[in-house]
């Protein structure tokens, strides 16, 4: 078996455009996404009459009408939303969580809908398949968006053990507590029940999507916090601490899978082992994330009752 993996894409429409390429580019016929799909941002662009003004990283922007494609496009390709509104929605959004919280759903739904249509067009001709799940930052009218497109090309693999050219693909996309209190998050005893419930679906030849990586490995090193939410420095040097979840690390210990795929923590690309209670060193890859550049990383990964060959890919 011969697959791309990739994570966190985080509403980037050039990631995503590059992502239903990669099946023919790489020449694979199985992509997995690991989670986190949505962005994170909703920027209002106010009409003004034949102007436009936003505020643009930071600086506000008055911009004629024939320049706001090009900034909707900057927008779209580093991941975030915007909404052209007239002066009323605007007024009445400011202010209002609730508002702003569905106008940022709207545009979220109509991005992923925009890019599983792309998929399945790109896909559907070359027999190629996309496993996919939503992550911790995703809520959960991803899961539900996924669910309601899923087809022979398109494959929701959240808290679900799938088929994949004879393998056991086993997919979870909830994250241990962060900081950031995102929507899909639970605590390691509830992670640790999830995944065995999915065990007894599951032998020997299983390929673990999990999107969050397991604990104490090379993989789920993140930048240090303080309890103000700012990075901690130690000589002179980013200090960094495991983030990753321990339920996720005993499951795979105990289970053995071929293969895990991990996501979440974008800094951390890489590969480790985890040594499983069988006595088999377990791979763990994380091809981290750089979506807000608009590159796709990835991992090209072959498997024939182990893995043979990976190798880290930059689009």
């Amino acid at each position: 078996m011969r697959l791309f993996f990739a994570s966190d894409l985080h509403g980037s429409e050039a990631v995503s455009n590059k992502l239903v390429n990669a099946a023919r580019f790489y020449n694979v016929k199985n992509i997995v996404i690991g989670g986190d799909l949505a962005g994170k941002v909703l920027i209002p662009i106010l009409k003004e009459g034949s102007k436009y003004r936003l505020n643009l990283y930071g600086d506000q922007k008055l911009v004629k009408e024939g320049e706001l494609k090009d900034i909707e496009k900057e927008l779209s390709d580093s991941g975030e939303y915007f909404r052209v509104m007239e002066r009323g929605e605007y007024d009445e959004a400011v202010g209002n969580k609730a508002k702003i919280e569905k106008l940022f759903k709207e545009e979220m739904l109509k991005r992923l809908s925009s890019f599983i249509e792309r998929a399945e067009e790109k896909l559907k001709p070359i027999e190629a398949r996309l496993y996919i799940m939503p992550g911790n930052d995703d809520y959960e009218e991803v899961g539900k968006l996924l669910e309601e497109h899923s087809s022979d090309v398109i494959i929701p693999i959240d808290q679900k053990v799938v088929n994949a050219e004879g393998y056991d693909l086993l997919g979870y996309g909830y994250s241990n507590i962060t900081p950031w209190h995102t929507p899909r998050e639970k605590d390691e005893d509830t992670i640790y029940k999830d995944l065995e419930k999915l065990a007894g679906s599951i032998d020997s030849k299983s390929i673990f999507a999990i999107h969050v990586p397991p604990y104490g490995m090379a993989i789920d090193k993140a930048p240090r916090l303080d309890e103000e939410m700012r990075q901690v420095m130690g000589l002179g040097n980013m200090d960094y601490a495991p983030v990753g979840s321990k339920s996720v690390r005993r499951f795979i210990e105990e289970h053995a899978p071929i293969v895990g795929l991990h996501g979440h923590v974008h800094e951390a690309s890489g590969i480790d082992y985890i040594k499983a209670k069988n006595g088999n060193e377990v791979p763990v890859i994380n091809p981290g994330s750089a979506y807000s550049s608009g590159i796709l990383n990835g991992a090209i990964i072959e498997i024939s009752n182990k893995l043979e060959k990976y190798v880290f890919t930059k689009g």
